[in-house]
């Protein structure tokens, strides 16, 4: 094996990804290369440096902005928002709602009006039926 078919490999060779013959063949030749091993070397400090960087998690603050700044660019428009509250589906029960409630406002409203007495007459406050009369007494 040569240089350019190890250093072709050296990523699969890393991740052990080659089949069991062209894995043997690249680890005789990286004993036998120093620039291949060294090579070698470098890309698995580079594959670990970029593991240790994935699991480690940004500071909150990081975190924060980061979440404000894809809310902000992902968001939809004013208008967007308003029209699919418009286009939401609506319950049965919120339709039976809309339709009887102003019948039974209307039936509340009118049941006052049924008495024809009352419609002519003043109505009188204060007046309790079952208090005693009065006794007129003259002033002396």
């Amino acid at each position: 094996m040569n240089c350019e078919e190890c250093d072709a490999s050296l990523i699969d060779y890393a991740y052990d990804e080659l089949a069991p013959e062209p894995r043997r063949a690249v680890t005789r030749h990286l004993a036998e290369c120093a620039a291949c091993a060294v090579a070698y070397c470098r890309l698995r400090a580079d594959l670990d440096g970029a593991l240790q960087a994935a699991h480690e998690a940004p500071p909150p603050a990081v975190r924060q902005r980061l979440r404000a700044e894809v809310e902000r660019a992902f968001r939809p428009s004013w208008w967007r928002r308003g029209l699919a509250l418009v286009q939401r589906p609506v319950p049965a029960y919120a339709v039976l709602a809309a339709l009887v409630l102003p019948a039974a406002l209307w039936l509340v409203r009118a049941s006052g009006r049924d008495d024809p007495a009352s419609a002519t007459s003043p109505r009188v406050r204060g007046y309790d039926a079952a208090a005693p009369p009065l006794i007129h007494r003259p002033i002396l």
